[in-house]
Protein backbone atom coordinates (compact mmCIF):
# COMPACT_ATOMS: atom_id res chain seq x y z
CA UNK A 1 0.00 0.00 0.00
CA UNK A 2 1.33 3.50 -1.12
CA UNK A 3 2.34 5.96 1.66
CA UNK A 4 0.24 8.46 1.00
CA UNK A 5 -2.70 5.86 0.69
CA UNK A 6 -1.63 4.29 4.55
CA UNK A 7 -1.83 7.75 5.57
CA UNK A 8 -5.08 8.64 4.63
CA UNK A 9 -6.58 5.05 5.58
CA UNK A 10 -4.87 6.15 8.94
CA UNK A 11 -6.84 9.34 9.22
CA UNK A 12 -9.89 7.92 8.44
CA UNK A 13 -10.14 5.26 10.82
CA UNK A 14 -8.92 7.65 13.51
CA UNK A 15 -11.94 9.91 12.77
CA UNK A 16 -14.40 6.87 12.86
CA UNK A 17 -13.09 6.35 16.17
CA UNK A 18 -13.45 9.87 17.53
CA UNK A 19 -16.62 9.66 16.05
CA UNK A 20 -17.89 6.44 17.88
CA UNK A 21 -16.56 7.35 21.33
CA UNK A 22 -17.84 10.62 20.93
CA UNK A 23 -21.26 9.35 20.36
CA UNK A 24 -21.39 6.57 23.20
CA UNK A 25 -19.99 9.55 25.37
CA UNK A 26 -22.99 11.81 24.51
CA UNK A 27 -24.91 9.06 24.92
CA UNK A 28 -23.87 7.99 28.31
CA UNK A 29 -24.04 12.53 29.79
CA UNK A 30 -27.78 12.02 28.09
CA UNK A 31 -28.86 8.86 29.56
CA UNK A 32 -27.90 10.62 32.89
CA UNK A 33 -29.90 13.38 32.61
CA UNK A 34 -33.62 13.99 32.97
CA UNK A 35 -35.31 13.42 30.08
CA UNK A 36 -37.52 17.49 28.99
CA UNK A 37 -40.83 15.68 30.51
CA UNK A 38 -38.42 14.96 33.42
CA UNK A 39 -36.98 18.01 33.89
CA UNK A 40 -40.23 19.55 33.57
CA UNK A 41 -41.35 17.23 36.65
CA UNK A 42 -38.38 17.87 38.78
CA UNK A 43 -39.54 22.03 38.38
CA UNK A 44 -42.99 21.89 39.02
CA UNK A 45 -43.51 19.49 41.77
CA UNK A 46 -42.52 22.04 44.95
CA UNK A 47 -44.99 24.31 43.29
CA UNK A 48 -48.30 24.84 45.23
CA UNK A 49 -51.10 27.02 44.07
CA UNK A 50 -52.20 29.32 46.71
CA UNK A 51 -55.42 31.23 47.59
CA UNK A 52 -53.41 34.40 49.42
CA UNK A 53 -54.14 37.38 47.84
CA UNK A 54 -51.10 39.95 48.97
CA UNK A 55 -52.33 43.34 49.26
CA UNK A 56 -49.48 44.89 51.51
CA UNK A 57 -45.99 44.34 51.75
CA UNK A 58 -43.54 46.56 53.97
CA UNK A 59 -40.25 47.07 55.77
CA UNK A 60 -40.35 46.70 59.36
CA UNK A 61 -36.93 46.39 61.93
CA UNK A 62 -37.54 43.53 64.42
CA UNK A 63 -35.74 42.32 67.58
CA UNK A 64 -35.66 38.82 68.06
CA UNK A 65 -36.90 36.72 71.03
CA UNK A 66 -34.92 36.06 73.92
CA UNK A 67 -35.84 32.25 73.01
CA UNK A 68 -33.80 33.00 69.71
CA UNK A 69 -30.92 34.52 70.64
CA UNK A 70 -30.47 32.58 73.76
CA UNK A 71 -30.27 28.82 70.92
CA UNK A 72 -28.01 31.42 69.24
CA UNK A 73 -25.23 32.00 71.89
CA UNK A 74 -26.00 28.17 72.71
CA UNK A 75 -25.23 27.28 69.25
CA UNK A 76 -21.41 29.41 69.65
CA UNK A 77 -21.07 27.93 73.17
CA UNK A 78 -20.94 31.65 74.04
CA UNK A 79 -22.08 33.60 77.40
CA UNK A 80 -23.39 37.25 77.29
CA UNK A 81 -26.30 38.81 77.44
CA UNK A 82 -27.38 40.31 73.51
CA UNK A 83 -30.19 41.51 71.41
CA UNK A 84 -30.75 40.44 67.72
CA UNK A 85 -32.33 42.81 65.31
CA UNK A 86 -32.97 42.93 61.71
CA UNK A 87 -35.17 44.12 59.11
CA UNK A 88 -37.86 42.26 57.19
CA UNK A 89 -40.05 42.18 54.52
CA UNK A 90 -43.06 41.62 55.41
CA UNK A 91 -46.52 40.97 53.05
CA UNK A 92 -50.03 40.83 54.66
CA UNK A 93 -52.75 39.07 52.55
CA UNK A 94 -56.22 38.05 52.67
CA UNK A 95 -57.30 34.36 52.10
CA UNK A 96 -59.27 33.74 49.22
CA UNK A 97 -59.94 30.45 49.63
CA UNK A 98 -63.34 30.18 50.79
CA UNK A 99 -66.05 32.87 49.20
CA UNK A 100 -68.02 31.91 51.64
CA UNK A 101 -66.40 34.37 53.85
CA UNK A 102 -66.56 37.18 51.35
CA UNK A 103 -69.38 39.07 50.37
CA UNK A 104 -68.97 41.64 47.07
CA UNK A 105 -71.28 44.01 46.00
CA UNK A 106 -71.68 46.54 43.41
CA UNK A 107 -74.74 49.26 43.12
CA UNK A 108 -75.11 49.86 39.34
CA UNK A 109 -77.33 53.40 40.28
CA UNK A 110 -75.13 54.70 42.53
CA UNK A 111 -71.91 53.25 41.87
CA UNK A 112 -70.65 52.11 45.15
CA UNK A 113 -68.26 48.61 45.45
CA UNK A 114 -69.00 47.24 48.79
CA UNK A 115 -66.16 44.41 49.77
CA UNK A 116 -66.31 42.78 53.21
CA UNK A 117 -63.46 40.32 53.32
CA UNK A 118 -61.91 37.83 55.67
CA UNK A 119 -59.76 38.98 58.54
CA UNK A 120 -55.67 39.73 57.08
CA UNK A 121 -52.91 38.14 58.13
CA UNK A 122 -49.26 37.82 56.98
CA UNK A 123 -46.48 35.60 55.68
CA UNK A 124 -43.44 34.68 58.22
CA UNK A 125 -41.01 37.81 57.89
CA UNK A 126 -38.29 38.13 54.95
CA UNK A 127 -35.10 38.83 56.94
CA UNK A 128 -32.72 40.90 55.41
CA UNK A 129 -29.90 39.05 56.23
CA UNK A 130 -27.62 41.80 55.60
CA UNK A 131 -28.93 43.99 58.17
CA UNK A 132 -28.76 41.88 61.14
CA UNK A 133 -27.19 43.38 64.15
CA UNK A 134 -26.15 41.80 67.89
CA UNK A 135 -25.41 44.67 70.17
CA UNK A 136 -24.12 43.44 73.60
CA UNK A 137 -25.87 44.23 77.07
CA UNK A 138 -23.71 44.72 80.29
CA UNK A 139 -20.68 43.18 78.78
CA UNK A 140 -18.17 43.16 75.96
CA UNK A 141 -17.70 40.64 73.03
CA UNK A 142 -14.86 41.28 71.32
CA UNK A 143 -15.69 41.95 67.24
CA UNK A 144 -14.29 38.81 66.41
CA UNK A 145 -17.39 36.76 68.47
CA UNK A 146 -20.18 39.06 67.01
CA UNK A 147 -18.91 38.63 63.91
CA UNK A 148 -19.70 34.79 64.49
CA UNK A 149 -22.89 35.42 65.72
CA UNK A 150 -24.28 37.32 63.54
CA UNK A 151 -23.33 34.48 60.44
CA UNK A 152 -24.37 32.02 62.43
CA UNK A 153 -27.86 34.33 62.97
CA UNK A 154 -27.99 34.44 59.22
CA UNK A 155 -27.32 30.77 58.41
CA UNK A 156 -30.33 30.04 60.89
CA UNK A 157 -32.65 32.88 58.96
CA UNK A 158 -35.04 30.36 58.29
CA UNK A 159 -35.41 29.77 62.06
CA UNK A 160 -35.12 33.82 62.60
CA UNK A 161 -38.49 34.49 60.34
CA UNK A 162 -40.57 31.99 62.49
CA UNK A 163 -39.38 33.82 65.42
CA UNK A 164 -39.91 37.40 63.80
CA UNK A 165 -43.51 35.85 62.94
CA UNK A 166 -45.21 36.60 66.16
CA UNK A 167 -44.38 39.94 66.43
CA UNK A 168 -45.62 40.66 63.02
CA UNK A 169 -48.84 39.49 63.65
CA UNK A 170 -49.04 41.73 66.37
CA UNK A 171 -49.40 44.31 63.67
CA UNK A 172 -52.28 43.18 62.10
CA UNK A 173 -53.92 44.77 65.07
CA UNK A 174 -52.55 48.42 64.56
CA UNK A 175 -55.00 50.87 63.26
CA UNK A 176 -52.40 52.16 60.77
CA UNK A 177 -51.75 48.80 58.85
CA UNK A 178 -55.39 47.76 58.51
CA UNK A 179 -56.30 50.87 57.28
CA UNK A 180 -53.27 50.71 54.59
CA UNK A 181 -54.62 47.31 54.19
CA UNK A 182 -58.62 48.30 53.51
CA UNK A 183 -56.80 50.82 51.02
CA UNK A 184 -55.14 48.01 48.87
CA UNK A 185 -57.93 46.01 48.67
CA UNK A 186 -59.74 48.99 48.33
CA UNK A 187 -57.55 49.92 44.72
CA UNK A 188 -57.91 46.09 43.49
CA UNK A 189 -61.62 46.53 43.69
CA UNK A 190 -61.36 50.03 41.59
CA UNK A 191 -59.34 48.24 38.82
CA UNK A 192 -61.50 45.51 38.94
CA UNK A 193 -64.45 47.67 37.84
CA UNK A 194 -62.47 49.88 35.12
CA UNK A 195 -61.06 46.68 33.40
CA UNK A 196 -64.00 44.52 33.99
CA UNK A 197 -67.22 46.62 33.73
CA UNK A 198 -65.55 49.34 32.09
CA UNK A 199 -66.72 51.78 35.05
CA UNK A 200 -65.44 53.63 37.85
CA UNK A 201 -66.63 53.44 41.26
CA UNK A 202 -68.09 56.23 42.83
CA UNK A 203 -66.43 54.97 45.90
CA UNK A 204 -65.32 51.60 47.28
CA UNK A 205 -66.39 50.71 51.07
CA UNK A 206 -63.89 48.05 52.72
CA UNK A 207 -64.54 46.08 56.24
CA UNK A 208 -62.98 42.97 57.79
CA UNK A 209 -64.54 40.65 59.54
CA UNK A 210 -63.54 42.63 62.88
CA UNK A 211 -64.98 45.89 62.10
CA UNK A 212 -68.21 44.48 61.72
CA UNK A 213 -68.66 43.00 65.09
CA UNK A 214 -66.90 46.26 66.40
CA UNK A 215 -68.46 48.63 64.77
CA UNK A 216 -65.20 50.61 63.34
CA UNK A 217 -65.45 53.10 60.69
CA UNK A 218 -65.56 51.88 56.90
CA UNK A 219 -62.62 52.69 54.90
CA UNK A 220 -64.33 54.48 51.34
CA UNK A 221 -61.35 54.83 48.29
Amino acid sequence: MEPKRRTMLLLALGLASFVLVSFFAWRAVAASRPSLTERWALYVEEIQLESKLVVLSSQQRYTASKEFTGRLLAIMKISASIELTAWADVFYYVDAEKPEKWNINWDKKSRILSISAPEPDCLPPAVRTETIEITTKGGNLVSNAVFRLKKEAESMQDELSKDLLKRAKETLSDSEIREKLKDGLAGMGESFCLSILGVEPENVVVRFDKDKVSGSADVSW
